[in-house]
């Protein structure tokens, strides 16, 4: 069915295109079937990157390998949370700079779709809202609510002449800017709120450049989703042409005269933690059916073409877990930028369609990886020793604080107190997310929030007494993602011990984000204590392990979590991201080259306890390979590793 429509479309299009050319005063606008570059018939396949997942080091590798398979055009979010993480303090420098992202890609040859939100989901914290829009409870997210759409208006002020000289009537690459993302899903429909968007966004750029929205390709989606004068496009998992001929025709109702357009194709899906098998349509059919809706005349997007990795705690929650740390491991081009499979078919097939503007160049090496074998890790100490080193300024409170009204964005909480009287059933009605508690420093267990089916709010302690030190390091896993309630984080209710109210906290951010001393201004000094005479503590448990090793050369490679429970690591300095054995699908946490020094120092921050410690002489395995093992796991993900 594909080759006949091919040659039609060939007939009525290829002739159209020349190289790619960047000019000022170009234009983009909807045709008759077609979108018109210029007043010409213009077509594209793209690829969705996200620049935040991928070191700024790293990008113009990346965005070379993604022009080399053939395609014309990249798409990619930008995260508001990612930029304005403190209100009204934007950073658009380092692995933030969009406009250097974006210089990389027009040198690539590559047009560019910007998807502006302010919402974005794409599996990151909050969907890419701000944190801090939570501290005030009242606020309605995504909708009219002048408490969200004042300081969205403040930031599209503070974004867009960052993405102006990149339009394309500015002789930049950018074709379209989406507003909001799958709309049409949310509760509100909010009318009011799109038009908001829509004339904000014009107001700043200008009404001659074209805007989209992307919703799932069901009449009331859509619907909910559109707004006048901005172009609806759709999402598309691959199916089989008859589901996908009706989804179409749903699309063909909302579009007029204009061409299919699809923001989101999968050729794979995403990992939750927890997850024991694969997902995703087979590469055969991925092909099979970008093939069909190319026929048709539709232009789309590859998501992923790329995924990369969620460092730090970008990672946002999906329903009843969290995304893992690697994002879209079955992308084209691998997490470390390899060739795969499903890239050289979708490169052999751009290949055979004539007179395509950005024909596939040679196929780019794989990326040189480094084994290094076992790196000796020092345990330093247990969170319950090292408090006053390892966390920012506390507060102290009658009842427990959320993370909001600590002003804490992401990460770890240590909740604090000492007992006054004793008991065994500790019971929190409301924590999010995941809290590990310890009395004196000895683990107890965990309280569990929305984990498929092992949540969990009251706990027994073992010989809980007055004058106890009891803590409870909460983790935030990522706020919801998707649809965006307003996700609190933290103790969010009463504690009480055998019924009756634990007061009196205190509570510390573990590794603060923006106020010193954090761990790495101190890490000399823990090592120092190295040197020193002291027991070394129980690996159960919350402790901090450092170690160090010398680069081997310019290659990336992986810290093997396997003999970990859960935790987090670090690499001079840097946060590559969560690890959780005990709960899979991942096992190796990706170090990209752009991080290795000559003396690299490895910080780990393990909640529940490791394996490889004979005689307290500990190790992690830092390979050359990464690991995504889908097995089901015969053990509580909240226990250290059996």
């Amino acid at each position: 069915m594909f080759l006949p429509l091919l040659v039609v479309f060939c007939a009525a299009f290829g002739g159209s295109h020349g190289a790619q050319t960047f000019q000022n005063g170009s234009t983009f606008t909807v045709g008759d079937g077609t979108f018109l570059l210029n007043g010409q018939p213009f077509r594209y396949v793209s690829g969705s990157i996200h620049y935040f997942r991928v070191p700024r080091e790293l990008w113009a590798d990346r965005l070379q390998r993604i022009r080399a398979i053939g395609l014309n055009t990249v798409q990619f979010f930008v995260p508001w949370v990612f930029h304005e993480q403190q209100q009204g303090v934007y950073n658009f420098n380092g692995t933030r700079d969009i406009g250097y992202f974006l210089e990389l890609a027009k040198q690539n040859d590559l047009y560019a779709l910007v998807r502006l939100g302010p919402y974005v989901c794409g599996e990151f914290e909050n969907g890419g809202l701000p944190w801090w829009l939570l501290k005030d409870k009242s606020i309605m997210m995504r909708t009219s609510d002048p408490k969200f759409t004042a300081p969205v208006k403040n930031w599209f002020n503070a974004l867009l002449p960052v993405i102006q000289p990149h339009l394309l009537k500015n002789g930049g690459n950018i074709l379209m800017l989406q507003i909001e993302n799958g709309y049409g899903e949310f509760w509100a429909c909010d009318y009011f709120y799109k038009t908001f968007l829509r004339d904000t966004v014009w107001g700043l750029v200008g009404e001659d450049v074209q805007l989209y929205t992307s919703d799932i390709p069901y009449e009331v989606c859509i619907q909910c989703g559109s707004v006048a004068g901005v172009y609806p496009t759709i999402l598309l998992v691959p199916f089989n042409t008859t589901v996908i001929d009706g989804l179409l025709a749903t699309h063909k109702r909302h579009i007029g005269k204009g061409p299919y357009t699809i923001s989101e194709y999968y050729p794979g899906w995403y990992q939750p933690w927890g997850q024991t098998q694969n997902v995703g349509a087979p590469i055969e059919t991925v092909m099979d059916d970008a093939k069909y809706i190319f026929g048709l005349g539709a232009n789309f997007n590859y998501y992923m073409i790329h995924g990369g990795t969620t460092f730090e705690f970008w990672a946002g929650s999906v329903s009843t877990t969290s995304a893992t740390t690697s994002y879209y491991t079955g992308a084209p081009i691998s997490e470390n930028g390899d060739i795969t499979p499903a890239y050289l078919k979708i490169r052999d097939w751009i290949s055979t369609i004539p007179n395509w503007p950005t024909p596939p160049q040679d196929i780019p090496q794989n990326r040189t990886k480094i084994n290094y074998g076992q790196v000796s890790l020092n345990n330093i100490g247990s969170v319950y020793h090292l408090k006053d080193k390892i966390t920012g300024p506390c507060q102290s409170s009658v009842n427990p604080m959320s993370y909001e009204d600590l002003g804490v964005g992401y990460g770890y909480v240590l909740y604090q107190t000492n007992l006054t009287f004793p008991g065994t059933i500790l019971n929190i009605p409301v924590l999010k997310d995941y809290g590990f508690v310890f009395l004196n420093g000895v683990p107890q267990g965990s309280i569990v929030a929305n984990y498929y089916d092992q949540s969990r709010n009251s706990i027994v302690l073992k010989n809980a007494l007055p004058g106890q030190t009891l803590q409870i390091i909460v983790e935030n896993r990522g706020r919801l993602d998707f649809n965006t309630i307003n996700d609190y984080k933290g103790i969010l209710s009463e504690v009480t011990l055998n019924y009756q109210p634990v007061q009196n906290w205190i509570q510390c951010e573990l590794f603060p984000h923006y106020t010193p001393p954090t761990l790495f201004e101190i890490v000399d000094e823990l090592l120092e204590m190295l040197s020193l005479t002291y027991t070394p503590p129980p690996t159960s448990g919350a402790n901090v392990f450092i170690g160090t090793f010398e680069s081997k050369g310019d290659g990336d490679t992986w810290f093997d979590a396997t003999a970990w429970g859960k935790g987090q690591v670090y690499v001079n300095g840097f946060n590559i991201g969560r690890y959780w054995s005990t709960a899979g699908p991942q096992q190796a946490l990706y170090i990209p080259s752009s991080l290795i020094k000559s003396h690299n120092e490895l910080v780990v921050l393990e909640l529940t306890g490791m394996k490889n410690c004979p005689n307290n002489m500990c190790s992690a395995n830092i390979v050359d390979h990464p690991a995504i093992v889908f097995q089901q796991i015969n053990q509580s993900p909240f226990d250290p590793p059996m």
